[in-house]
């Protein structure tokens, strides 16, 4: 009877920590929305408070979707802040208050592909609903695109039809704080670039190979012309949820490194430094100097946060609770003091 009743017990308390940790999630991120948006409150009324309402959204869809494959609570609400947040999600601001919608919705209408494959059994069966499934949210895109096309008091643009992914736009993964003198890049903050390496590694042992399908269609979607009148730069919302979760397994990954991870770790670091040195190379040609100054210090800050993690695996030292107080607060002192000058720089 008494172990019947401790696995009642434990089974009840996980049914509540299934509970609480999505209301703490969306207490903390709408937190972090407040923060960001409050210096520009006045600019955000009426219809206009979809802006941030949309990177909320867009920030619990991915939060969601991360637990298929994320235990951990906190690489779970990076992830979602650097969906919601990041720089391609804060960009939607420079366009029509509507266009991140389809930013919000990506990951929401992802997650009956994500769940319904993970629940059922295998067979042709489960893998043509899959496929239908996956297909929601590109007809969300393009239906939204094409009724806002031929909107019945004219055409409505949500962003430039003919804008395409460039080259040019990638700067950003490279200098993160080039979005401040930009108005568009894509790119992540300079710790979670970091994660996302090594979640790649993660990623490339885990056998999912398939998940990548949806985020290269929408790679090469986004290098062509309008297709159904929809802005080809909006299909960047699949690769953008897809490193998102990556950054989420990378982070959860350098938390559990063990000495055999040693060499990835190092990987991680020495890249680190390689960006903190390419940054400051860059700001002795171009300008402004500052801007790739403080993006080499920032990337030097996130490398001394890799390199305790090493150090702690070889010297075996386990210390999973400060691992996450380094790294967690590490991630957080990056977005906290970026993500605001984001901001900023496309009211």
């Amino acid at each position: 009877m008494k172990k019947a009743s401790s696995a009642n017990s434990g089974v009840n308390s996980g049914k509540l920590l299934g509970v609480l940790q999505p209301v703490a999630a969306m207490v903390i991120l709408l937190a972090f929305a407040a923060y960001l948006y409050r210096p520009h409150w006045f600019q955000l009324g009426g219809a206009k408070m979809l802006i941030p309402l949309s990177s909320i959204l867009a920030a619990m869809g991915c939060f969601v979707i991360t637990r298929r494959w994320i235990s951990s609570f906190g690489a779970s609400l990076l992830a979602a802040a650097i969906y919601g947040f990041g720089p391609f999600g804060l960009s939607f601001i420079k366009y029509h208050f509507m266009a991140g919608l389809c930013f919000a919705a990506v990951p929401w209408l992802l997650c009956p592909a994500v769940y319904y494959h993970a629940q059922s059994p295998g067979g042709v069966v489960k893998t043509g609903l899959s496929v239908l499934l996956t297909c929601l949210p590109f007809g969300f895109i393009v239906g939204l695109f094409w009724m806002a096309a031929h909107f019945w008091g004219g055409p409505l643009f949500l962003m430039p039809k003919n804008r395409v992914l460039e080259m040019a736009d990638l700067w950003g993964i490279l200098t993160p704080l080039i979005f401040t003198a930009k108005p568009f890049a894509v790119g992540f903050y300079h710790l979670p670039l970091l994660f996302i390496l090594m979640g790649l590694f993660v990623f490339a042992f885990s056998g999912k190979e398939m998940l990548l399908v949806p985020v290269l269609v929408s790679i090469v979607l986004s290098l062509l012309g309008p297709i159904l009148d929809v802005a080809p730069i909006i299909w960047l919302c699949f690769p953008a949820l897809f490193f998102a979760v990556v950054a989420g397994l990378g982070l959860q990954a350098f938390a559990w490194a063990g000495k055999a991870d040693q060499v990835w770790l190092l990987i991680c670091f020495v890249t680190g430094l390689l960006l903190a040195g390419g940054n400051y190379f860059l700001g002795l040609s171009c300008s402004p100097r500052l801007l790739y100054w403080h993006t080499m210090l920032f990337f030097l800050a996130a490398s001394v946060a890799i390199g305790c993690i090493w150090i702690m695996t070889i010297l075996n030292l386990r210390l999973h609770w400060l691992r996450w107080a380094i790294l967690l607060g590490a991630a957080a002192y990056d977005l906290a003091l970026v993500a605001p000058q984001l901001t900023d720089s496309l009211f």
